[in-house]
């Protein structure tokens, strides 16, 4: 090999490094944020006033308030956004959830309404 190809081989090199670590980067903030949303989630369990508050209906805030020892979990990857309000479903022991969450600063979220399946 040459002294040109081993310089192009360099630089093509380091581009590809370049575009891996920024593929790793992007996926480490996706996680986190997804994190910090289910935090918000779960925050909002633990206090009953703000479930009654926040449930679209009787029977959501009887549920989650029956059930707020257990943890959220994600089982479909289903996150909308519509007019600033962001849907992210989740379950609870045996039900599903939509948290219809709103975005309060960079990294934190507000939960605006759950409404049970």
């Amino acid at each position: 090999m040459d002294f040109t190809s081993v310089e192009i081989t360099k630089i093509y090199g380091g581009l590809l490094l370049l575009i891996i670590a920024g593929i790793i980067i992007v996926l480490f903030i996706n996680d986190f944020i997804r994190r910090r949303m289910i935090l918000a989630c779960n925050r909002i369990l633990q206090n009953k006033e703000k479930i009654t508050k926040l449930a679209v209906d009787g029977k959501t805030a009887d549920y989650l308030a029956r059930n707020q020892s257990y943890e959220l979990y994600r089982v479909d990857e289903i996150i909308s956004k519509k007019n600033d309000v962001i849907r992210y479903r989740l379950c609870l022991k045996k039900r599903s959830f939509d948290f219809y969450l709103k975005k309060k600063n960079l990294l934190n979220y507000n939960v605006i309404a759950i409404k049970m399946y």
